[in-house]
């Protein structure tokens, strides 16, 4: 039917939008005009599951919670978690590149991607849903659909290696008072939890604060900080897991490096704490009119966005001083993946709020060796800003494979690599 539709807009040159969930931030499943939208929610089947060698092939419509509770009762977990799991789409996943709460310990879907099923624009069905884990055999044709948001084809099934279901978990929340001493936390934590440590999240005060304002959740620390620190651990034996992060929690001690600490390893209790990481993005929001960004920027930079943005507003009269339209500047993120998300957040939405942070907030991060997009992709938002962190040679790349895979410009027209 898919392939039927898209030979169909492709002759007539009719613009087809994909869409799953719908719980994208950059507007990537939004239609402008009079496009088609496709909407892949029936096709909801998981076709098989290797419980050998744990390989899950899935249609797009796949909930992603739904498949993780599936292929949990073969003692496998899907290698991508997400705050929106409860809605979002492995197809979705996989054309945005998501990479969620736990990317670094099982790594990005271009990694455990084995295979995708795609039909292109002209109808035609690219077969290419392997379920092998090495394959040397030409080029690696299905990457490029990865992370594409439907603008080359739309994804109709994916083949993933799962991870093994994690025998014991746990979780340990620091509060630091500042951000070069969660850089050395997050140092010593690669050295001292290796192969265990799944998550290391951080947020500051501010941050906190919201969470326990508007979404009435206590902290999970007794006393505030400056900045707070997540650390989840997974692993298959309790014990030797328990005594890691004792011994880890110990040299944070002994290094002066933290102020208060709590370890949770009682389920509801770990449930708890990731909801209250999960709530952020939703407290900013209730609380006024949020200016998300989501960058990719090394470490040792991303409190230097921070304190340059609080100062490039300030500088402007919109933060700081009395009735300014800016009401917070916060930052979180995960850490362990180089991921920050800013959050501007003012009395209304656009305006000359929005004037004095774009470019300039893309240009700053442009120049600091980071990505305008690290997992909510380009839609239709971020594509304009493309150029300030990819070279005109890259640019110029992308445009041609969309000109070769899409001469017409049906798939999802508009977004993405058009915008650039």
């Amino acid at each position: 039917e898919v392939s039927k539709i898209l030979a169909y807009c492709n002759e007539h040159k009719i613009g087809v939008v994909t869409q799953g969930g719908n719980s994208g931030t950059a507007g990537g499943a939004i239609a402008q005009q009079s496009e088609v939208i496709l909407s892949l929610r029936d096709m909801n089947k998981v076709r098989d599951l290797d419980v050998i060698s744990g390989v899950v092939v899935a249609e797009s419509g796949c909930v992603l919670a739904e498949l993780d509770a599936h292929v949990r009762e073969s003692g496998y977990i899907v290698p991508v978690d997400l705050g929106a799991k409860k809605r979002c789409m492995i197809g979705g996943n996989v054309s945005t590149n998501a990479g969620g709460l736990r990317y670094l310990r099982y790594g990005t879907l271009h990694g455990n991607v084995l295979g995708l099923e795609v039909v292109l624009a002209d109808g035609r069905i690219l077969d290419a849903l392997f379920s092998l884990k090495k394959d040397s055999s030409g080029y690696d044709v299905k990457q490029l659909f990865i992370g594409a948001e439907g603008t080359l084809g739309v994804v109709t099934a994916v083949s993933i290696a799962l991870a093994p279901k994690p025998r014991s978990s746990q979780i340990a929340v620091l509060g630091l008072s500042d951000f070069s001493k969660i850089q050395k936390a997050f140092v010593l934590a690669r050295q001292n939890l290796g192969e265990i440590i799944s998550a290391f999240e951080f947020w500051e005060r501010r941050c906190n604060e919201l969470v326990v304002q508007y979404e009435k959740n206590p902290s999970p620390l007794a006393d505030p900080h400056e900045f707070f620190v997540m650390i989840e651990t997974r692993g298959s034996f309790e014990r030797h897991d328990v005594e890691k992060m004792d011994a880890y929690l110990e040299v944070l001690a002994a290094e002066g490096l933290v102020e208060e600490t709590k370890v949770f390893r009682d389920s509801d209790e770990m449930e708890r704490t990731w909801l209250f990481r999960s709530q952020m993005a939703e407290a900013h929001a209730k609380s006024g009119c949020m200016h998300v960004y989501d960058f990719s920027l090394p470490s040792r930079y991303q409190h230097d966005l921070l304190v340059a943005v609080k100062t490039h507003l300030t500088d402007a009269g919109l933060y700081g001083v009395a009735d300014a339209p800016v009401r917070d500047v916060t930052i979180f993120g995960h850490i362990g993946d180089d991921n920050i998300h800013l959050q501007v957040v003012a009395d209304e939405y656009g305006g000359v709020v929005e004037e004095v942070m774009e470019p300039w907030v893309y240009e700053w991060v442009g120049g600091h060796g980071g990505s305008v997009a690290a997992e909510h992709g380009l839609g239709m938002h971020k594509g304009k800003f493309l150029k300030y962190s990819k070279s005109p040679v890259v640019i110029d790349t992308m445009k041609s494979i969309k000109q070769m895979l899409d001469p017409n410009g049906i798939m999802n027209p508009g977004k993405h690599v058009e915008r650039a």
